[in-house]
């Protein structure tokens, strides 16, 4: 299906905005996972998916027998391994620069803390453009 002509023009004027701002583009790229290893592995989600069976198990057997501390534990073990399973086995990244250089004007709360994700850096952009900074 083609593009309309508006919807082109519209598409070039992104390209461009882009093309001006490599900050952006290099901090959306950093944020993404880069090569194997970087996402879920494999073994996690096995790890988790027979957890959570384990879990179910254990929640039925509580129900069958009648002892609800049971289920409670059952809950709980189905709870660990959908998070195991979900989860990277990573330590989240601390050290990674930030966006805005050290001597650059804004709000004294944002110099204060550091932008930790995506969504701060678009609230970092919006407070500038608000403030006419």
């Amino acid at each position: 299906m083609a593009l309309s002509d508006h919807e082109q023009q519209l598409l070039d004027q992104l390209e461009q905005q882009l093309r001006e701002d490599p900050s952006f583009t290099r901090s959306i790229s950093e944020d993404q996972p880069v090569g194997p290893g970087d996402g879920l592995s494999a073994t996690r989600v096995v790890i988790g998916v027979v957890g959570v069976v384990i879990g179910l198990a254990i929640v039925l057997g509580a129900i069958w027998s009648g002892i609800w501390p049971l289920g409670v534990l059952g809950f709980a073990v189905m709870v660990g391994g959908g998070f195991w399973a979900l989860s990277s086995g990573r330590a989240p990244k601390t050290d990674a620069p930030s966006s805005r250089p050290t001597g650059s004007p804004g709000p004294s709360t944002a110099q204060n803390r550091k932008p930790s994700g995506f969504m701060d850096r678009m609230e970092d952009r919006w407070d500038k453009r608000r403030g006419g900074q």
